[in-house]
């Protein structure tokens, strides 16, 4: 074989910097002398726009709630991006925004100067529905997605109350970082305060929410009346429930969710957010479309303002411990809140619940889901994972005919052969038996459950998984068919699940078998008879044939 050459690169290429590693930019450092160029040239396209920017901004059209979009910002309904002034169409049928590129292949989900007729103009699902359904749309569509939520930077005010002696802040910093990703455009419309819960010291933090006291009476004199959000994140005690508010993993003190949020918060700020809440359920503002019709969607203070929320980040006992549940359940039936949010699991991490925490925040503050229990539910079934590890229950006040009521809910994750329903059962149907939760044993077969006792062998029957029953519904049959949500706390009957279905099925098994047998003592007596009513009638045709009566026929010889 002839000797293998090495090629060297040439002494120029060297000096002038020039790699063959691979394509990328060249450095030629200061060998070739640098021209600043005294003239910035610019594509045609984006002069045209430029030019045509101003011309698209006088000739807009007025949307309906133009007085709100320098305070709340205009966002798309269909994209949720941020709308530019020239660049947005609002439907004159349900009053939806709909935004347009900029620049050509920039977002949007209207092609660059596809829209002609400005004053007519319907969104992607009015057209579909009105009388031109069958005519190809006056523009072109690049985007995607439906109507479903719309985006507004509607002021909120966010309080962390953590436990000094946590060892980080992670739950308060993914809050923090993720609504200021939101409120980017309109800082001023948002406010976040980080207490430390230590000892002697709820009445110097209380003053650190001055700033935000003034943040609310300013708005809600504007007519924004703020969101609030309280997010607790400390230990709870396992035989009590309380909460621990100082010291660190020993020498600590407990008190109630109530204490608490009264200490730290303080009188004012409580009063505040009650004068945020009455502000905008008082509020009799409605907007119209351009045909003097109902929008979509409620975008008054009424629906978008004024709601209060409690997230509690602590272990299970907190919520399963009825002494402190009842503290909880009263920060609602004295309508200090809203909605109360937290977690029934043994061990509750904040990096597992802290995209279920900002989720929620999110989707209420920022998106108007101000239904707490078609938030909780939407949000857990695009993202059940942490129902892995513990349970979510959600305590919400709702009006029914007129009438405030409080619902109170668990929603749990059906784990085949660990808890069926999600729930975790105790009670055995064998008399005398009392098992503890390990001795009671899931079984799964396709879509039925049973349980079965270790200790004493009893055997519950089967359930199915695939359809409601009393206690327990789907959260969402068919987006997240595992997830089922039941009253909470858990009744007795709740508990029985098992034990009575059991007994029901035993009694109807024993009722058929009764009937089986009363058929088959019917049958049998009615085959007897029948059997009996042969024999009569061939004894009564031969008496007959034998008799002067029986018919005789000659024959001939």
């Amino acid at each position: 074989m002839p000797p293998k050459t090495t090629r060297k690169a040439k002494a120029g290429a060297i000096l002038s910097g020039i790699s063959r590693a691979g394509p990328g930019k060249v450095d030629i450092g200061s060998m070739v002398p640098q021209v600043t160029p005294s003239v910035t040239f610019e594509p045609i396209l984006f002069q045209k726009d430029r030019q045509s920017g101003q011309e698209r901004v006088d000739a807009e059209p007025t949307p309906s709630f133009t007085a709100s979009s320098d305070i709340v910002g205009m966002y798309c309904h269909f994209c949720c991006e941020a709308t530019q002034p020239g660049y947005r169409y609002q439907c004159i049928e349900c009053g939806a925004l709909m935004c347009e590129q900029t620049v050509q292949k920039s977002k949007g989900c209207i092609y660059l100067g596809s829209v002609e007729n400005k004053d007519d103009f319907l969104c992607t699902v009015c057209f579909r529905t009105s009388d031109k359904k069958d005519q190809p749309l006056p523009y072109a569509y690049i985007g995607f997605g439906q109507r479903k939520k719309v985006k507004m930077a509607w002021p909120m005010a966010v309080v962390n109350l953590n436990l000094e002696s946590m060892k980080d802040d992670y739950l308060a910093t993914t809050v923090k970082i993720e609504l200021e990703n939101h409120y980017r455009m309109h800082p001023h419309n948002l406010f976040i305060q980080t207490l430390r819960m230590r000892g002697a010291a709820h009445l110097s933090e209380s003053r650190k929410l001055s700033d935000g006291l003034k943040f609310m009476r300013s708005n809600v004199g504007r007519g924004f009346p703020p969101n609030t959000f309280i997010v607790v994140d400390t230990h709870s005690d396992e035989f009590t429930g309380m909460l621990q508010h100082t010291g660190g993993h020993t020498g600590g003190t407990n008190t109630t969710i109530t204490e608490i949020i009264e200490a730290y918060l303080g009188t004012e700020f409580l009063k505040c957010m009650g004068e945020a809440s009455d502000a905008a359920r008082t509020d009799n503002s409605t907007f119209t479309t351009a045909k003097s019709t109902k929008p979509w969607c409620d975008l008054t203070s009424r629906a978008r303002g004024g709601w209060r929320g409690l997230l509690l980040v602590s272990c299970g006992p907190a919520m399963r411990v009825s002494h402190h549940f009842e503290s909880v359940l009263k920060l609602v039936k004295s309508n200090q809140f809203e909605v109360i949010v937290g977690f029934g699991g043994s061990g509750t991490l904040p990096s597992m619940v802290s995209h279920t925490v900002r989720s929620f925040v999110v989707d209420t503050g920022v998106f108007g889901r101000t239904d707490p229990w078609s938030a909780i539910c939407h949000m857990l079934t695009s993202n059940h994972d942490v129902l892995d590890y513990t349970t979510a229950v959600v305590v919400y006040a709702t009006a029914v005919n007129g009438c405030r009521q409080i619902e109170c809910r668990q929603i749990a994750k059906d784990a085949p052969g660990l808890r069926a329903f999600g729930y975790e059962f105790r009670s055995c149907g064998k008399p005398g038996c009392n098992p503890v939760p390990a001795d009671l044993r899931v079984f799964n077969q396709k879509e039925r459950v049973r349980v079965r006792c270790l200790k004493c062998g009893w055997r519950s029957a089967w359930a199915r998984t695939d359809k409601d029953n009393k206690h327990f519904k789907r959260v969402n049959a068919l987006a997240a068919p595992q997830l089922f949500w039941h009253h909470f706390p858990p009744s007795a009957d709740l508990q029985n699940f098992f034990v009575d279905l059991t007994e029901r099925q035993n009694a109807i098994a024993a009722q058929s078998a009764q009937i089986s047998r009363k058929r088959g003592g019917e049958s049998k007596r009615k085959k007897t008879l029948q059997k009996f009513k042969n024999r009569q009638q061939d004894a009564e045709m031969l008496d007959l044939t034998g008799s002067h009566h029986s018919p005789a026929m000659d024959v001939d010889e």
